[in-house]
């Protein structure tokens, strides 16, 4: 067979670098590559310039992709905690306003109130079951009226972690008993605020718990 000149292997070397010829001219084009040292070296120059940077421009795209994929998932990662985060505040207020919002109104059972003098001080005192949420009194020259609520939280949680042993009657302390002369205690539907300065009309819807006549000589 005859001798392959350079001129002809020049023109199969792209095909031969690329894949693209058949077993036999690869092995002619190979035997060629061994004894020509510059059709050798122009073979591998041409490997780099198509195989390399087809190399680096899929990398490039796997880089690229990878760190696209990275941003959506840090990004997917945040708005979860966001999400989470205010559905979590909205289920606490929402909680905490169920539990402290209503009020009830105790109302007046002789047995769960009473009414004493320390130390020249006016005290009321509740031993019925349940915490107190808050007190409103009103002083009205020396008649002070009064009424008692609970929430949700004072009436079922509250008790529920305190200690039992350590349970004690609820204190109002009102005023002085120079400055006291009788205590109603009454269930306000509508609060104390449009009866001020109406003690008449607040007598009429009140029970008269205590008089300074009781602790005077």
């Amino acid at each position: 067979m005859n001798k392959i000149n350079c001129n002809v292997i020049g023109d199969l070397l792209p095909l031969y670098v690329d894949g693209a010829v058949s077993e036999d001219t690869k092995k002619l084009v190979e035997e060629h590559l061994a004894e020509c040292a510059d059709c050798k070296k122009a073979a591998e120059d041409m490997e780099k310039e198509l195989v390399l940077p087809v190399h680096e421009t899929v990398a490039a795209a796997e880089t690229s992709f990878l760190q696209k994929m990275k941003k959506t998932w840090k990004k997917g990662r945040m708005r979860t905690a966001v999400i989470s985060v205010a559905v979590t505040a909205v289920v606490i207020l929402g909680s905490y306003m169920a539990l402290t919002f209503p009020q009830w109104m105790i109302p007046y059972e002789p047995e769960n109130f009473s009414v004493a003098v320390e130390d020249g001080q006016v005290c009321v005192y509740y031993t019925g079951e349940g915490k107190i949420n808050c007190s409103y009194g009103y002083d009205g020259e020396d008649e002070f009226f009064l009424y008692f609520t609970r929430n949700p939280w004072s009436a079922y949680i509250e008790p529920l972690l305190e200690n039992a042993e350590k349970e004690k009657p609820y204190r109002y302390q009102i005023d002085s008993v120079e400055r006291i002369s009788k205590v109603y205690y009454g269930e306000f539907s509508k609060g104390l605020d449009i009866l001020y300065g109406k003690e008449a009309e607040m007598a009429a819807q009140t029970q008269l718990i205590w008089t300074r006549d009781e602790v005077m000589p």
